[in-house]
């Protein structure tokens, strides 16, 4: 878990962890140069139990440099995704854990999400394809997965060399696009974190995206087929902060909305 400023919501998250009916886990939260009282509340937070670290970041860098110092700190052969504003269902853990005993074919393994508010009102349910041959046919139409939900072998982001510290946002599009065609995506078919989304997009985010999009058409040699792809969270971001189409899941820019 990477953190700035969130001190509002931090606690629940972290609180959502606890309660995890799969107890044998770490939980790594970067502090990334937060200015409120989120280092506090987490420092007391780990101080009631030594399964959790934290770590921080002297200047706010970003959620993905943030991501590659907690995982270059984990010592699992599984690594977990948690936001620090979601919340996770007690058999989140327990279940994807077992998913991937039973399935070792499969490197990143993600969940449906339920939908919510600032305010934490239930707005509905998401569900992203469950098998790898739908999301590779959607890849540069929609984000696989919700970020949070994921579950992935540490062998898989050691392949990708982590995340791309130099994206603010779209560092998890990028991830699943350089990794798609070596491994393997699943998606459980029940939602097991609740997510919170946002009301409008800012343009820069939609602009990661887009380079996102057009690095990898470039990068796989199908700017002619793909390459327009880049244009589609340009517009839709353009139409949300027009209020003319509902903000998609935060950090989820290329979903399906």
């Amino acid at each position: 878990m990477a953190v700035y400023n969130g001190a509002a919501a931090v606690h629940a998250a972290v609180a959502s962890i606890l309660a995890q009916t799969y107890q044998d886990w770490d939980l790594i939260v970067v502090d990334d140069g937060s200015t409120d009282g989120t280092l506090a509340i987490l420092e007391a937070l780990a101080a009631g139990d030594a399964r959790i670290r934290v770590l921080r970041n002297t200047v706010n860098r970003g959620l993905a440099a943030s991501l590659n110092v907690a995982w270059s700190h984990a010592s699992g052969a599984l690594l977990a995704r948690m936001d620090a504003d979601d919340v996770s269902y007690p058999d989140r853990l327990r279940r994807q854990v077992e998913f991937m005993a039973a399935h070792p074919e499969v490197a990143v393994l993600g969940t449906g999400i339920e939908l919510m508010d600032s305010e934490g009102r239930l707005l509905g349910c998401a569900l992203r394809p469950e098998w790898h041959e739908e999301l590779q046919k959607r890849m540069y139409k929609e984000n696989p997965f919700a970020h949070p939900s994921v579950i992935m072998r540490r062998s898989f982001l050691e392949a990708q060399g982590g995340y791309d510290w130099r994206l603010r946002w779209a560092e998890d599009s990028d991830l699943w696009l350089r990794g798609y065609r070596q491994f393997r995506y699943h998606n459980l078919q029940v939602p097991l974190v609740r997510y919170r989304v946002r009301r409008t997009v800012p343009l820069r985010n939609s602009a990661y995206s887009a380079l996102v999009l057009l690095r990898a058409s470039v990068r796989e040699r199908l700017v002619a087929t793909r390459g327009w792809y880049a244009l589609r969270p340009l517009v839709a971001g353009a139409l949300v902060n027009l209020g003319l189409r509902a903000a998609p899941p935060r950090r989820n820019t290329l979903a399906k909305f």
